[in-house]
């Protein structure tokens, strides 16, 4: 009896369900949606632009987008300031930002009179956020139950990836790779809003599918 309960406690520990990394909770997401409204008001009139921006809206977007970081990126590459130095101004930029935008939010951008459908498209990016950072919880919570239950795919999955980063971290100059990074972040909203990734990537995806069928046949 001890060895049929230890055997069904195994089985258990080896098909843990994570599941639960990105799903979310719909009670928790909707009070993180409220939150995250209450804290952006004050940026509610550039986060409409800022959202049209990112989804590429405009077919000129893009170029906007990467041509800005580009042109920050080089400034930092000619004057050679250290990191350090690079994150305090970034972190000195964004404060400025956060303390104006509030007060010329409305004047810069024109929404100067909020009406119901600007409300529904802010309350629409509040809940998207929302759904990011709920994603990121989940995804947390299913790796501490991978760690818990399974230590040895844990361990074989963290220790491959830093070991992957690390080897392109000493191919790529460091620079040039955060801004590689940056750029990715900035274009990922416009590549899934344009359904990009999946018209380029699915026929791989498919093909290696067929592949593997084929193998096993």
């Amino acid at each position: 009896m001890a060895n049929a309960s230890f055997r069904k406690k195994a089985h258990h520990m080896n098909h843990i369900d994570l599941t639960l990394a990105g799903g979310g909770d719909s009670e928790m997401s909707e009070t993180l949606s409220s939150d995250i409204k209450q804290d952006l008001h004050g940026w509610r009139e550039v986060l409409l632009p800022l959202e049209s921006l990112l989804l590429w809206e405009q077919p000129y977007y893009p170029a906007i987008l990467v041509g800005t970081t580009t042109f920050l990126f080089s400034i930092v590459w000619y004057t050679e300031i250290s990191a350090l130095t690079a994150f305090s101004l970034v972190g000195i930029i964004l404060g400025i930002i956060d303390f104006v935008v509030p007060f010329v939010g409305p004047t810069v951008t024109g929404y100067k009179t909020w009406t119901e459908r600007e409300e529904i498209r802010f309350s629409s990016i509040c809940e998207k956020i929302a759904a990011f950072q709920q994603d990121v919880i989940d995804t947390y919570h299913g790796l501490s139950a991978m760690r818990q239950h399974n230590a040895k795919m844990f361990f074989f999955i963290v220790m491959g990836i830093l070991t992957s980063t690390a080897w392109i971290g000493n191919l790529i100059d460091n620079l040039f790779l955060t801004y590689l990074m940056v750029n990715f972040f900035l274009l990922t909203p416009g590549l899934r809003h344009h359904k990009i990734t999946q018209k380029y990537l699915q026929p791989i995806f498919n093909r290696f599918k067929s592949g593997n069928k084929d193998k096993s046949n």
